[in-house]
């Protein structure tokens, strides 16, 4: 997830390790800046990886008649990232929350967990799904698609594992990474694995740069097997003045894209998109939802402002 929040890492808990060859290998710390060097993987190995709100009346009327969601579960759903977040007002009927379980960062063939140490106040038996942070440090593993599989296979094992671990039910298990073109095969391969290696009551959800779904498709139903796609439409950089442009377009980001598996980001610190997608948001089967400044009743309160905020705005223009 694109937030300078996730730099922070006083409040996550560093795990050995996991690698074949552990001699040598420095424990990942936070996101650190990508290569401006593009390591390409094999045409051949691409190829084959990419073939294969809370208690109230006014936002319940505002969300009636969606349409079902293949996913389950309410239709708001809280992002928990990097904050000590207090959501113990939410009303489990009308909204869920996704919490960050950690991050995984890859350094060629070995790679480390980084716990979320941050605490989170929710109601009981509200919905939940469970954030995994994947980060792609060193790339040197991609190059070859025998060690590239051993990865994705040691990788989605250990994510499984650590999101289905503890009490509490998990619905679901969302993915968050940013790709460079020459890593999109690996984590197809990734996503694969993982879909494979859960139960068939959880679901499988993942982030995607906005351009991912405006511009540069290239994550179609038809070979990620994924029951939904999140494109975070905050934190878009020198390229969020095009895609406000594109949003702009009532066509754009329709409930209907991705065949129906479409469920848009938005920040409670960038209103614009809000307003942007108007009487849109009503017609998405979800909705995931994120503050910067973490959740509390305050900004939950925003949360309903916002929508109602975006439905005028749709009228006027």
């Amino acid at each position: 997830m694109p937030t300078p929040a996730i730099k922070t890492r006083t409040r996550l808990r560093a795990i050995a390790p996991i690698s074949s060859k552990s001699a040598g290998l420095a424990m990942c710390i936070g996101i650190s800046a990508i290569s401006a060097v593009a390591l390409a993987l094999p045409l051949a190995m691409s190829q084959d990886y990419i073939a294969t709100l809370f208690n109230n009346s006014t936002l319940g009327q505002y969300f009636a008649g969606s349409p079902a969601s293949a996913m389950t579960g309410p239709k708001l759903i809280y992002w928990s990232w990097q904050h000590n977040d207090d959501l113990s007002h939410l009303n489990p009927a009308d909204a869920g929350v996704a919490i960050l379980v950690g991050r995984f960062c890859v350094n060629g063939e070995a790679f480390t967990f980084e716990r979320n140490m941050c605490s989170v106040q929710l109601p009981a038996g509200i919905y939940r799904e469970a954030s995994v942070r994947l980060d792609i440090q060193d790339a040197s593993a991609l190059r070859s698609p025998a060690s590239a599989e051993v990865l994705a296979e040691k990788l989605s094992t250990k994510i499984v594992a650590i999101s289905l671990a503890g009490s509490q039910r998990i619905a679901a298990v969302q993915i968050d990474f940013d790709a460079r073109k020459s890593e999109r095969g690996f984590y197809t391969l990734l996503l694969r694995k993982i879909r494979a290696k859960l139960p068939d009551s959880v679901k499988l959800s993942m982030t995607a740069l906005a351009s991912w779904c405006l511009s540069d498709n290239w994550i179609s139903p038809s070979h990620l097997p994924v029951d939904e796609v999140v494109p975070m439409l905050f934190s878009m950089g020198y390229g969020r003045d095009q895609a406000y442009q594109r949003l702009r377009q009532p066509q754009t980001l329709s409930f209907k894209s991705m065949g129906g598996r479409l469920a848009p980001g938005l920040s409670l610190q960038e209103a614009q998109a809000f307003q942007l997608l108007g009487n849109r948001l009503a017609k998405y089967q979800r909705l995931y939802l994120f503050s910067s400044s973490g959740w509390n009743a305050k900004n939950c309160q925003t949360v309903k402002l916002l929508f109602q905020k975006s439905k005028i705005a749709s009228k006027t223009r």
